[in-house]
């Protein structure tokens, strides 16, 4: 075990961590935290003094630094795979950013495969910054609120659901769908799903609409149907194999999920 010694110049501050517990400490924190104790030392100092003690821990972020607890009894990096996003939030909170796709399904509960590079989903006209080109970004513009979830904005169920019909390509664990879909279009809900599907094109609508009826929800299906234009193209849902399944009622040719 790794002992940690503490400055008597920082105790203050790191007892209002201990007792605050965040998982990352920005300067502008420590700032706030040296008015609050009322300590005479600098920032700089401070975050100095802190790190070297152990008790902050560097990110790629700019001004930012994972909080070490006494709890871990030494130097250790929790690991959590979105440390880095949560200084990006800590410093941005506004950032248009949310958990997505598979992190989002396993982060919900529906899925029991937690994938192996967690994935975040940003709004058009955002740039991911490199302190997170060591998890996968990919650009989509949902419309309902994420949920937050251990202090990370998360895609609710209807988000999840219509970005997958959308961009089935960036949705992991079709093979396994079997265990997450229906419990995931049912926890969707009419209303949010056909908010959330509002303006999209024939394709993306219809690939929903296939979702749907795989899942078993005929509610549902029934109202993304209606969504449906007269004219529909011939749509794939996966590669574009020969041996597909026709699904006539979509126009779609199904070659990811397994067969019911």
């Amino acid at each position: 075990m790794t002992i940690r010694r503490t400055s008597s110049s920082v105790a203050a501050l790191l007892q209002e961590l201990e007792l605050r517990q965040p998982s990352v400490v920005t300067a502008a924190m420590v700032e706030a935290l040296i008015a609050d104790t009322g300590s005479d030392l600098a920032v700089d100092a401070a975050i100095e003094r802190l790190v070297r003690g152990g008790w902050l821990s560097p990110l790629r972020t700019r001004n930012a630094w994972e909080f070490v607890p006494a709890a871990r009894a030494g130097r250790f990096a929790s690991g959590d795979p979105w440390i880095e996003l949560r200084a990006v939030l800590e410093r941005a909170p506004k950032a248009p950013v949310a958990v997505a796709f598979d992190s989002a399904l396993w982060t919900l509960g529906f899925s029991q495969h937690q994938p192996s590079v967690p994935v975040f989903a940003h709004r058009s006209g955002w740039r991911p910054p490199r302190s997170l080109d060591h998890v996968r970004s990919v650009r989509f513009d949902w419309k309902i609120t994420a949920a937050k979830r251990d202090r990370l904005p998360v895609w609710q169920p209807a988000t999840i659901l219509v970005a997958a019909a959308c961009r089935p390509e960036c949705q992991g664990n079709w093979g396994n769908a079997d265990e997450w879909l229906s419990d995931l279009v049912n926890a969707a809900g009419s209303d949010d799903v056909l908010s959330e599907a509002m303006g999209l094109g024939a394709a993306r609508i219809a690939r929903l609409g296939y979702l749907a009826e795989w899942a078993g929800n005929d509610r549902l299906a029934n109202d993304v149907e209606r969504l449906l234009g007269v004219a529909r193209p011939v749509v794939y849902f996966g590669p574009r194999q020969p041996r597909g399944r026709w699904a006539n009622r979509w126009g779609l040719y199904d070659s990811m999920l397994p067969a019911r």
